[in-house]
């Protein structure tokens, strides 16, 4: 049953689709015999341009084939119908509008496209060689913009747009640039107390800033401003000159002295490692050599310390109705002095002893004339280790001995100073506080190891005294390393003195001898009659010193010093003594670079800057050392002094000594 009814449903449906496909057969059929009618009536046009439409959209271009333009281009060039200048000339505008304007932009970017469509890259280029261009802009490996970019700015003279762009950037836009830089190159950027930093910074109108880890300069400001400090920061890193110098004592120098050596010397002074070398950055030569000198300095100073004894006043103050106590008591106070101090000295605090007064109004000086001074008690002496001494043997302990035949002493007026320490900040709270008896306070300057430096000073006097005639003298003085005993002992060091006297028109006329005597001045000096300060000789005006130099007259000697402070607390003013025993030296006996020296002082003219001495030589076995450069004026004048009691004698500066 089930097999008869799957057949019949099967012939069934052959019958449909025998049926349809008969339908389609008769459709199609009448659908071309209608086309073919009409075509024959319009003569087969519709009939061909539908076959050409098919093949043409069958056909598919290929892209590397030349376009129609290059086809044409081409016909051009067959035709020998290559573009002139003057086919190029003919895109060149009459004018443009002002470079920092917006329209000259727009204007510059649609005669550059214009060129670029209207002409192939040889053709520019071989445009840029009949406009005679340099090679720089012809080259073979340029880019097409490029070469339409020469002849715009190079033949017709436009302005860059790229230039004209960066230039507003540079003048808009504000970054923000780190230069990292090393302790010695930040130190030579900054100069003394940072001024070079600040004109830096006002030269290029930016904000400096300082940033510590990493050490680096953080500037801020505009495009143009940074790319100029740049090259300048570079420039100046390349300019440092790095030198390593040995110190002859082997020692360290101390950190805080390194401090005030970079700063007068305008040079970067360090430590290298612990022997006893110093490396030294500077941007000129002449601050290498001023650092040398400034090294050696504390060199030739340290190790030893002058004798230093105390005088012990006897007896009681100027009469007065108000009793004091039987003992006086002293203490050390604030004290600064009219001048500068040695640069060498401490100066975050400097404190000199003197005597307690106990009641206001009470004159705490000693009185002279009631006590007899220094005269009358040359056993009043104490030492550090309150032991008694006696002037006339500490100042002479013997006469002079074969190897030295001439011996003068001189006493130098000022004040023996003692610092706080290596604080840098000022202050006026002293190291001893309150006030004892003298020989505690000897005990104690023993202890603490706190060192004394005695600074030079006028009297009061000198500013009343009119000076007539002055002597112009440059001196060099050379000495050896100093030998190191105790504290008690003298200090004994070999001196070369080397002096010239300049001689000729007086200074008041003389402009060459002014500047001179106001040349810069770097170290201090303990001699009365020398400058407070060691001077270079830096003149504006060389021409006019062979003219002073004519009637030089030139002395050499060599000996030896012996210094002794003299501390006087009961008195406004305290004493050096110095016992200068020495021999003349010949002309055959000179040293040789010192000769030399002198040919080239002799020879000085406005090619030569700046003469510096020789630093260091040797001499009969020993080497010697520049301690002073001045450049002074001496004047010998006879002084009277006189001192006044209440009885109304007087009595003359010896008297006082």
């Amino acid at each position: 049953m089930t097999t008869q009814v799957f057949r019949s449903n099967a012939a069934r449906l052959w019958r449909c689709r025998c049926l349809i496909s008969r339908r389609a057969k008769a459709y199609y059929s009448q659908s071309a015999l209608s086309a073919v009618t009409s075509s024959g009536s319009n003569g087969g046009t519709r009939a061909g341009t539908w076959s050409d439409s098919c093949n043409e959209s069958s056909t598919i271009r290929n892209p590397l084939d030349p376009t129609r333009l290059d086809r044409y281009l081409s016909s051009v060039r067959t035709a020998d119908l290559e573009p002139t200048l003057d086919d190029v000339g003919r895109y060149k505008p009459q004018s443009f509008s002002r470079p920092d304007s917006p329209q000259y932009a727009a204007e510059y970017t649609n005669l550059l496209e214009s060129l670029c469509r209207s002409f192939s890259k040889d053709q520019l280029r071989r445009f840029a060689e009949l406009y005679k261009l340099d090679p720089i802009w012809t080259r073979v490996r340029r880019r097409k913009t490029e070469y339409a970019e020469s002849i715009i700015e190079k033949a017709w003279g436009w302005p860059s747009l790229k230039e004209i762009e960066r230039k507003q950037r540079d003048t808009t836009e504000v970054l923000v640039k780190s230069f990292t830089v090393s302790p010695a190159q930040l130190f030579l950027m900054m100069g003394k107390d940072g001024a070079d930093l600040l004109q830096l910074s006002m030269q290029y109108n930016v904000h400096i800033s300082l940033t510590a880890s990493p050490l680096a300069l953080r500037v801020e400001g505009l495009r143009g401003s940074l790319k100029g400090l740049s090259e300048y920061i570079s420039s100046l890193k390349k300019s440092i000159i790095d030198e390593i110098f040995e110190l002859p004592t082997g020692r360290p120098v101390q950190p805080d002295m390194l401090q005030r050596i970079s700063r007068l010397a305008g040079a970067y002074v360090e430590n290298h490692g612990n022997r006893g070398k110093v490396r030294i950055c500077a941007k000129d030569p002449s601050d290498i050599a001023a650092a040398k000198r400034l090294v050696l300095r504390p060199s030739l100073e340290a190790g030893a310390r002058p004798s230093t004894v105390c005088y012990d006043a006897p007896g009681k103050a100027r009469d007065s109705p108000i009793k004091l106590s039987e003992l006086p008591r002293y203490s050390v106070f604030p004290f600064v002095i009219p001048g500068s101090f040695p640069w060498t000295m401490h100066t975050g605090g400097t404190f000199r002893l003197r005597r307690v007064a106990e009641w206001l109004g009470v004159d705490s000086y000693e009185n002279i004339d009631a006590t007899g001074g220094l005269v009358d008690n040359p056993h009043r002496l104490l030492d550090l280790n309150q032991s008694r001494a006696q002037l006339t043997r500490l100042v002479c302990p013997t006469f002079p001995d074969d190897s030295y035949r001439q011996r003068s002493i001189t006493a130098t007026l000022g004040h023996i100073l003692m610092s706080s320490g290596d604080s840098s900040t000022g202050t006026i709270f002293p190291p001893l506080r309150g006030n004892v008896p003298l020989l505690d306070v000897l005990k104690w300057v023993k202890i603490s190891g706190k060192p004394l430096t005695f600074v030079p000073s006028a009297p009061p006097v000198m500013t009343t005294i009119k000076i007539s005639k002055r002597r112009h003298l440059h001196r060099l003085i050379y000495r050896t390393l100093p030998q190191i005993f105790d504290q008690g002992s003298k200090l004994t060091q070999h001196v070369l003195k080397f002096e010239m006297i300049l001689s000729g028109r007086s200074s008041e006329s003389t402009q060459a001898k002014e500047d001179f005597e106001n040349a810069p001045k770097l170290e201090k000096t303990s001699s009365p009659d020398e400058s407070i300060q060691d001077a270079q000789m830096n003149l504006s005006h060389p021409e006019s010193l062979p003219e002073m130099l004519n009637g030089w007259d030139t002395s050499y000697q060599v000996g030896r010093q012996t210094y002794v402070n003299l501390m006087l607390p009961d008195r406004p003013m305290d004493v050096q003594f110095c016992t200068y025993d020495w021999n003349d030296v010949t002309l055959n006996e000179q040293p040789q670079v010192l000769r030399e020296y002198v040919d080239k002082l002799r020879d000085f003219s406005a090619d030569i800057h700046q003469l510096d001495p020789p630093s260091t030589f040797n001499c009969d076995g020993r080497a010697y050392y520049l301690h002073d450069h001045l450049n002074l004026k001496q004047s010998n004048s006879p002084i009277s002094v006189s001192t006044s009691s209440n009885d109304g004698h007087t009595d003359n500066l010896g008297r006082c000594l």
